[in-house]
């Protein structure tokens, strides 16, 4: 006979088990097996938890600069295409 139910801990971390009348006395092995549940972050969480990691590590990237960067390497890489072309041409 197996039984099996999902319960919640309290905080007093005591469960007390009502068994079956038929189950017989004796010798039982008891499992608990936690279930692992995924936390929930929506997208301003996640953003405000990657800001705040990044502060930790020092980091002093802001969305301006990224983009400012971004910008750059555009211009950088819209400079080679044009000296690649004006060669072949």
């Amino acid at each position: 006979m197996t039984i099996e139910q999902t319960i919640d801990i309290p905080a007093g971390h005591r469960v007390f088990l009502d068994l079956p009348l038929d189950l017989p006395a004796g010798k039982v092995k008891i499992t608990i097996t936690p279930q692992t549940e995924t936390p929930t972050v929506n997208a301003y969480e996640a953003i405000e938890n990657l800001q705040g990691l990044a502060q930790k590590l020092g980091s002093t990237l802001t969305v301006d600069s990224f983009l400012e960067m971004r910008r750059e390497d555009l211009r950088l890489e819209e400079a080679k295409y044009q000296e690649f072309f004006q060669d072949k041409g």
